[in-house]
């Protein structure tokens, strides 16, 4: 599978929180193409508002980087080891991170998603499904019918999360693992500084006009930033 990889800096940020996993690669800032058969493809997004948002999401992106399976114990017992490096340092109390992907082994793959990072797949070339479900309020709410389309739009915490890697607290660990019967779709993973702000209309029409290249990834950033964005942003194109 071909890759583009973009994260960019949010405005006004000191640092980029963000991480994109490509194999055994993590970018932090910029723009990678490359090839990948087997390992992770994944996004990881350090909470904003919380401490050391990039620590906790490079040490993620770290551990995962080289996995050649994935289970919800392992996940786990990774969640245990940032919390527990969240103790050691009162500038990392707290600290949290989302992730979301697939890891591509012999024969399967595996879709994994904590926090609200997005995985989509492009059906008959044109329309985006989400295969990845957003721990969110938001998306709580909205499922046990606490809130109505009209009001969700309205609705002032859209990026508030309920489930991440770290937190301060072991019971926010809340992944979804679930098997791919098969990859040959194109995939786009984003991270909320894309999709909270682009519609998934928007998302289409440009993948539409520019294919799976770069100029797909900065046309959605320049988009997204018109449109308000001021988060991190990070996008991954896979084609096969």
């Amino acid at each position: 599978m071909k890759i583009i990889a973009v994260s960019r800096k949010g405005i006004n940020k000191i640092e980029n929180e963000d991480r994109i996993v490509v194999g055994k690669t993590i970018l932090a800032e910029g723009t990678l193409s490359s090839e990948i058969e087997r390992g992770v493809l994944a996004i990881a997004d350090g909470v904003g508002g919380n401490n050391a948002g990039s620590v906790a999401s490079h040490f993620i992106a770290n551990k995962i980087c080289t996995f050649t399976d994935i289970t919800a114990e392992t996940l786990q017992k990774i969640n245990a080891e940032l919390l527990a490096l969240s103790m050691k340092k009162a500038e990392y109390n707290g600290m949290a991170t989302t992730l979301s992907g697939i890891l591509f082994a012999e024969g399967k793959a595996c879709l994994f998603s904590v926090g609200n990072t997005r995985v989509y797949f492009l059906q008959g070339g044109k329309y985006l499904k989400q295969l990845t479900n957003d721990d969110t309020t938001l998306n709580f709410l909205i499922g046990t019918g606490q809130l109505t389309a009209e009001e969700a739009e309205r609705f002032d915490r859209k990026n508030e999360i309920i489930a991440c890697f770290g937190g301060g607290r072991a019971d926010l660990f809340k992944i979804e693992l679930s098997n791919l019967e098969s990859v040959t779709s194109p995939i786009l993973l984003t991270s909320d500084g894309i999709h909270d702000f682009l519609s998934v209309d928007q998302m289409e029409d440009i993948i539409g006009e520019y294919g799976f290249t770069e100029m797909a990834c900065e046309e959605m950033i320049s988009k997204a930033r018109m449109q308000g964005s001021c988060d991190d942003i990070s996008m991954v194109l896979g084609c096969i």
